[in-house]
């Protein structure tokens, strides 16, 4: 036989069987930001597939009627450790100096988009009730609180809220009856909103849906969504896909959710026009490692807060000298030790 020519044995090739059989489908995701699911996470809310009373396939909703979108975002920077030793009391307080930011844009109907609302706020957090306050640095400033827990994560978790409360406070400020507001993540802390809302989740840490509902999420093509599902008491969700990532697996699966307040008329609605209009507005992967999920107002917003919040270098040599002159529960100067922050921890 000459050389370069073989002869192929009757196997696969010749059978017909279907590559998605043999070739499985894999998301590739930056691991610098986190898992793409999560088997640690523990969430334990019931979850209710017949919500919306139809057969669990993949469902192409009609044309959005259009109109105006606002991207919400937050970001937050934690700039210095902080551990504070009052007077005589041997025991340390530790604390954190870090920056907040939220901002939105305003995208659709035909308008070029604009951010809005972009603002930046800096704390001094401390554990348990000690309040410090600093002054006035380098024309750096920094309001002071309290309230972290003691446990290893505590003021970890205390920095997200603080960031999540100035995005929830925009979102309420934002919302109007026929402006579609995409908040990024879940909307975990929403109030009352006075227009529609929904949450736009990238990552999946969980996975909701039982085997035979989770085969529709793999079916879905490019602006489909799944039927609803309720997460608890208090939130509507669905899973959508968009372009860029090719349309097998959970490859550019995108999370909606809404809160169930709204009712079910209504949480089908915002579906509907968040599956139709969220596609054209997906990341390009050669412009951010989270496309398609990320979706591009909302890289472009996230590329302005940072520049907002500044270096972190430079906050950190504020919070030194600052340092000199601080005061614990408005006693005379307490002492601070201020430590670097792991750029990777933060």
């Amino acid at each position: 036989m000459p050389y370069g020519r073989r002869r192929v044995r009757a196997s696969l090739y010749s059978q017909g069987v279907d590559a998605s059989l043999t070739h499985p489908s894999i998301h590739v995701s930056d691991a610098s930001y986190g898992p793409g699911m999560d088997p640690s996470e523990m969430e334990t809310a019931p979850v209710d597939t017949s919500v919306e009373g139809v057969t669990w396939r993949p469902l192409t909703p009609p044309d959005a009627p259009g109109g105006e979108l606002a991207f919400i975002d937050g970001a937050q920077q934690v700039e210095a450790w902080l551990t504070i030793t009052a007077g005589d009391d041997p025991e340390a307080v530790p604390g954190a100096a870090f920056a907040v930011a939220a901002g939105a844009v305003l995208a659709g109907d035909g308008r070029p988009a604009v951010i809005e609302g972009l603002s930046v706020k800096r704390f001094i957090l401390t554990v348990g009730d000690r309040l410090l306050e600093l002054p006035s640095s380098g024309g750096y400033s920094w309001e002071p609180r309290t309230g972290a827990a003691q446990e290893a994560t505590g003021i970890a978790r205390r920095v997200g809220q603080f960031r999540q409360e100035m995005e929830l406070e925009l979102a309420e400020r934002l919302a109007a009856p026929d402006r579609l507001v995409v908040l990024d993540g879940r909307l975990s802390f929403l109030r009352d909103a006075g227009g529609p809302v929904v949450g736009a989740i990238k990552s999946h840490h969980r996975m909701y849906l039982p085997f035979d509902e989770a085969r529709a999420v793999i079916a879905l093509g490019v602006g489909q969504r799944t039927p609803l599902f309720a997460i608890g008491e208090d939130r509507l969700s669905w899973y959508q896909r968009l372009p860029g990532a090719g349309c097998a697996g959970w490859a550019g699966i995108l999370r909606g959710e809404v809160a169930r307040s709204a009712g079910l008329a209504e949480a089908r609605r915002l579906a509907d026009r968040a599956t139709a209009e969220l596609p054209r507005f997906a990341g390009r992967p050669h412009r951010d490692p989270r496309a398609p999920q990320n979706l591009s107002p909302i890289a472009g917003l996230e590329a302005q807060m940072r520049r907002r919040m500044g270096d972190r270098r430079l906050a950190l040599r504020a919070v030194r000298r600052a340092s000199l002159a601080a005061r614990i529960d408005a006693a005379p100067p307490a002492l601070v030790a201020v430590a670097e922050v792991d750029a990777v921890a933060a």
